[in-house]
């Protein structure tokens, strides 16, 4: 008679679950690592040099944006160093313009901008931001960290020539504009103006869709763990990364600017800012979509004469000379305004 043959059942059926459990723990060692690649892109990004930066956007010297006499700037803020210039524009002026460039930029991407504002006669900052430049900072936040850094700027802007915010103009393109506005947001700080060149809504938004771009649809499936990654490294929180979440708390007029053809950051989220701007009046805020195949916050490179007069359209619109110089510019029978501007505003 023929015995069962259970010991070898026994082991085969151990070696199929061994196996099981071998691919099981290679899958998620897989996924473990590729998301912690994903948060590594996004918080730890290999800074770009001052001067490769300078030769990439073909600069010769700040002074042909008449950009003189540059005083070196330096800030400890949230326990980092931040560096940059300090263009004063004399002993008696009584405003600034704070720019902020964008991802992996420097100091140097906001100074193409800098013409438009030459005729208030401001004092001009141009900084890198945290992990940028030759700022200090581990790691990059997305504006997590980078908001209060812009912050702590406008503030020692303020106590060195005596200013106050609604003094203090904002210039910000790409992940700059997206920190500016969320500066003007989570604080509710009013400045007198910020001009929002290619912003995005939040993070998650923008690193799904060009996550996508860059490495196919599978990408979302990494997000959730990326974020977790990033957010236990460099000790942000994705949530407060989101320009969207506290847009309706932001008292500065906005002028968005954002190309049709930028194939970088989705037009639709300029679009989605202005839409959630619901703390401004129709005055106070302005969007305008550029089609001229400028890419991604390249749009004054591209065509500067209507990318300026735009702007100064708008910087007129909301009587900014006197924004800048303190004067209250809220109609005097506020209740009776078309659009109901607000008191103060």
């Amino acid at each position: 008679m023929l015995r069962p043959q259970t010991g070898r059942v026994q082991v085969k059926g151990n070696k199929k679950s061994r196996i099981i459990l071998a691919t099981l723990a290679s899958l998620l060692f897989i996924y473990l690592g590729v998301s912690w690649y994903f948060s590594s892109v996004l918080i730890d990004f290999s800074p770009r040099p001052l001067e490769e930066d300078r030769q990439n956007l073909k600069i010769d010297s700040p002074a042909q944006f008449g950009l003189k006499d540059a005083k070196p700037f330096f800030l400890e803020s949230q326990g980092i160093e931040l560096k940059g210039w300090f263009y004063p524009a004399g002993e008696k002026a009584k405003c600034a313009i704070v720019y902020h460039h964008g991802f992996t930029g420097t100091r140097y991407g906001g100074m193409k901008y800098a013409p438009l504002f030459a005729q208030f006669g401001c004092d001009q900052l141009f900084f890198d931001a945290r992990r940028h430049g030759e700022s200090g900072g581990r790691y990059g936040t997305f504006g997590f960290f980078e908001k209060n850094d812009l912050l702590n700027v406008i503030d020692w802007l303020e106590n060195e020539r005596g200013l106050q915010d609604i003094n203090i103009g904002l210039m910000g393109e790409s992940f700059g504009a997206a920190t500016s506005l969320m500066a003007a947001g989570f604080s509710g700080r009013e400045f007198a103006f910020i001009i929002a060149e290619s912003p995005y809504r939040d993070l998650e938004t923008i690193v799904s869709q060009r996550g996508e771009a860059d490495y196919g649809p599978v990408v979302h499936i990494f997000v959730p763990m990326a974020f977790f990654f990033a957010e236990m490294r460099a000790g942000l929180d994705v949530e407060q990364t989101s320009v969207l979440s506290r847009a309706s708390d932001i008292h500065t007029p906005v002028f968005l600017v954002h190309s049709k053809q930028d194939t970088y950051t989705n037009p639709e989220n300029s679009q989605s800012v202005f839409d959630a701007l619901t703390g401004l009046s129709d005055q106070e805020k302005g969007l305008y979509f550029t089609d001229w195949n400028a890419k991604h916050a390249r749009s004054i490179d591209t065509n500067a004469p209507v990318f300026t007069e735009k702007v100064e359209d708008f910087l007129e619109k909301i009587q900014a000379a006197r924004r800048l110089s303190g004067d209250d510019t809220t109609p005097q029978n506020n209740a009776a305004t078309p659009g109901g501007l607000r008191a103060g505003g």
